[in-house]
């Protein structure tokens, strides 16, 4: 059903109820008949339509409720019948000019699903005899009732189409010849169409742990990036689980994904994943409104990331996938992956919905040292034991770490802290102070030095930002005291 046809709809509606108000003031004998819609929302009578052949009245598009005689009259379940001067004053019959006719008021409350939703008053100069013309109000009324339940049919079965339609195209946009960070970006830009009153975020396994990756640009109220997934969280059973796990929320319990949450309600729909049977992630879609998860947006949700994966395992070989998908080298998170988490947070701070947000390059101090001192093959190693403590989560601090070259990654931290970064790295070099363990065997002390720059509504792009990062970074190399340098 097209829009013409939908705006069609309406105006045969509305043509419908203006008859029918017509009629029953021609039936009735009245000199006036009109109809106005109860607006709660905005308390406000809305004008419908009128019928008369007085040559001095005239209605407003809307009243405020205060502002007219029928407010005390909004609720009203049965019809009510007024004298003009002893039940109401003329002052008060503001649609009249120069005089005021009527002596007697009829008004016909139309209820739908137990609320007084319109009303329909006739006005006469005569006496309304109410039992004559009892008949001719309820055929008013029932042809009132089977109208608007005709229109609201329709109205919904437009809705009903068009939002599949929506959901056609949405599933368009996972094309399998994109890149995999590509459409696990698209798919959770179309999955927060759905979730008008939250958000969708995206959990991946790097670093070795579980962390918040990406969120989507309009989502509200969303977990910081890099918040790490606990034990007893949605996201977990629904990983353990390896299906779709819906919950709501009960005295912030349970939590989405960790206690450090700030708040959790509402309710919250987690569904993995899953690459050649293999858990590559989860998404934590949710609402402050239950109502949202229909089972209709579950399915939507669900088949979403469904239509991603298989999208994702046409270009991903079985055979060859022993790491994540998503992370590049040494268990860092990709650079597709990172610059797109980092364009949505630019994109949320300058929409005015962001969070605190800081982007930096990190590396060890002497690297020709090490390159002196180990083999190749242990290099690799020794990176991967780099990324797996740097991660900021092990300290507390939501963030992640990216790969950018070899011995050279990113970071992403977020957090309400403003000392965030500086507190990450000295939890961080008390913590290596009796050196790391090495995978390889053994233990060895590493010292590391920090470019960074905090994200910010300022920002003119992706690219500045890096930029920035870089030069703190070359900075701080070039300084044999500082460890830590902000651009």
């Amino acid at each position: 059903m097209s829009l013409d046809r939908q705006e069609k709809a309406l105006r045969e509606f509305k043509q419908i109820i203006q008859d029918l108000v017509h009629l029953l003031r021609t039936s009735t004998k009245v000199q006036l008949s009109y109809m106005c819609w109860v607006n709660r929302a905005r308390q406000q009578f809305v004008w419908e339509t009128n019928s008369t052949g007085l040559p001095n009245v005239m209605f407003q598009d809307r009243v405020s409720f205060e502002n007219h005689f029928l407010d005390e009259f909004q609720d009203a379940e049965e019809i009510v019948q007024l004298v003009v001067g002893e039940d109401v004053s003329k002052a008060k019959l503001m649609h009249y000019f120069d005089f005021v006719q009527a002596k007697q008021i009829l008004i016909i409350p139309f209820i739908n699903k137990g609320e007084t939703v319109a009303l329909t008053v006739l006005e006469s100069e005569n006496e309304i005899d109410q039992e004559v013309i009892q008949d001719r109000i309820m055929s008013y009324n029932n042809a009132l009732v089977s109208v608007l339940d005709t229109y609201l049919e329709v109205v919904d079965l437009h809705e009903n189409q068009q939002e599949w339609e929506d959901y056609e195209a949405s599933v368009n946009q996972l094309d399998y010849r994109l890149h995999r960070v590509e459409i696990l970006g698209k798919m959770m830009e179309e999955m927060q169409k759905n979730l008008p009153n939250g958000g969708a975020v995206l959990l991946a396994p790097g670093m070795e742990s579980w962390n918040v990756v990406l969120r989507a640009k309009d989502s509200k109220q969303t977990p910081d990036l890099g918040l790490q997934l606990e034990e007893k969280s949605v996201a977990y059973e629904a990983l353990e689980k390896g299906e779709p796990v819906f919950t709501m929320h009960f005295n912030n319990n349970p939590r989405r994904i960790s206690s450090a949450e700030k708040r959790t309600e509402g309710a919250t729909f987690a569904i993995p994943v899953m690459i050649h049977d293999r858990r590559q992630g989860v998404v934590v879609c949710y609402d402050s409104d239950p109502l949202t998860f229909k089972e209709s947006t579950k399915h939507k949700l669900s088949n979403l990331v469904r239509i991603a994966s298989l999208s994702i395992q046409t270009s991903v070989k079985k055979s060859g996938m022993v790491e994540e998908i998503l992370t590049q080298n040494f268990g860092a998170f990709m650079p597709e992956l990172w610059e797109l988490s980092l364009t949505n947070e630019l994109s949320k701070l300058k929409k005015g919905k962001g969070t605190s947000t800081w982007f930096g390059l990190i590396a060890p101090d002497d690297v020709s040292g090490l390159r002196t001192k180990y083999r190749l093959e242990d290099l690799q190693n020794i990176q991967t034991d780099f990324v797996k403590a740097l991660n900021p989560s092990r300290y507390g601090i939501p963030g992640y770490i990216g790969y950018n070259s070899d011995y050279v990654y990113t970071f992403l931290i977020q957090s309400d802290d403003e000392e965030a970064v500086s507190f990450w790295m000295e939890k961080m070099k008390s913590k290596l102070e009796s050196g790391i363990d090495l995978s390889i065997g053994g233990s060895m002390r590493a010292q590391f030095k920090v470019g960074y720059t905090r994200v910010s509504e300022q920002s003119e792009s992706v690219y500045q930002i890096k930029e920035k990062a870089k030069k703190a970074l070359a900075k701080v190399m070039n300084d044999n005291e500082a460890e830590l340098v902000e651009a």
